[in-house]
């Protein structure tokens, strides 16, 4: 998770994205983890979004990204 919020910050939206797509696949987090992340990629999906709409290029290729990995996980 912190690698996560690290990568966010440094404005290195797939790499934030990515990163919680991986926590999300670990099978040995807790319910309180697991909602916490949900809670976080929601948070950091919902600003990547908006980014996106408004053109920025990165928030673009992350959700690309995020579909991705939505699309391999299924």
């Amino acid at each position: 998770m912190n690698r996560a919020v690290a990568a966010y910050k440094g404005g290195q939206v797939t790499e934030a994205v990515v990163q919680l797509q991986k926590l999300r696949a670990t099978p040995t987090l807790t319910p309180e983890q697991r909602m916490a992340l949900n809670d976080a990629m929601a948070a950091v999906m919902s600003e990547v979004s908006a980014l996106a709409a408004k053109g920025d290029p990165r928030a673009a290729e992350a959700l690309q990204q995020y579909e991705k990995l939505q699309t391999q996980r299924q």
